[in-house]
């Protein structure tokens, strides 16, 4: 993905003294979002709270040929907020966003934090032993459906999905042989 970074975060970076700071975003339940600073951040008139639970951000790898990425977000488990959160919401194909930032030296976000990774939840898993608990959250790129085949079947049940009484399908199961179109 192409970034235009602004003028204020090109200056950062010359810095000697970077603080970077990572904001995310998940549209799970009324949504939720985090920072990985230890206190909260606004930023675009929305607060990132700081969390003690977001222990890891996986890399975040990028190629120029087309192909699903995904990243992995890691939770404490000890605390059952994200547990609860995931486990009482749909949160299937909901959008997540990662965004990278930097702090200036009063603590204030510099011009534009830029968006480091979009894509949608995939999975959410939770791994536990006997000294440690968390909660991962795989959110990949739109790419991952890209093979998905949609639409719908020709079967009964697919079409009174749409039209309760037709029975158009009922028999297309019984059908033996093979209709070849374009043929006389």
């Amino acid at each position: 993905m192409t970034r235009t970074l602004t003028t204020a975060v090109k200056n950062e970076l010359l810095t000697d003294s970077l603080q970077p700071v990572t904001l995310v975003y998940i549209n799970v339940g009324t949504g939720f979002r985090f920072t990985d600073h230890y206190k909260d951040i606004t930023y675009d008139s929305n607060t990132y709270s700081a969390s003690s639970l977001f222990t890891r951000l996986s890399s975040v790898t990028e190629s120029s040929e087309i192909e699903v990425s995904n990243i992995t977000l890691s939770f404490s488990g000890a605390d059952q907020t994200i547990i609860s959160l995931f486990l009482s919401n749909n949160y299937m194909e909901k959008e997540a966003e990662v965004y990278k930032g930097f702090l200036n030296s009063s603590e204030a976000v510099i011009a534009d934090p830029f968006l480091l990774f979009k894509g949608r939840i995939e999975s959410f898993s939770i791994d536990e032993s006997i000294n440690n608990s968390n909660a991962n959250i795989v959110v990949a790129s739109h790419w991952s459906d890209f093979s998905k085949i949609e639409g719908r079947k020709t079967n009964t049940g697919s079409q009174q999905l749409h039209f309760s009484t037709d029975k158009g399908f009922e028999f297309a199961s019984q059908t033996v042989q093979d209709i070849k179109w374009g043929r006389t």
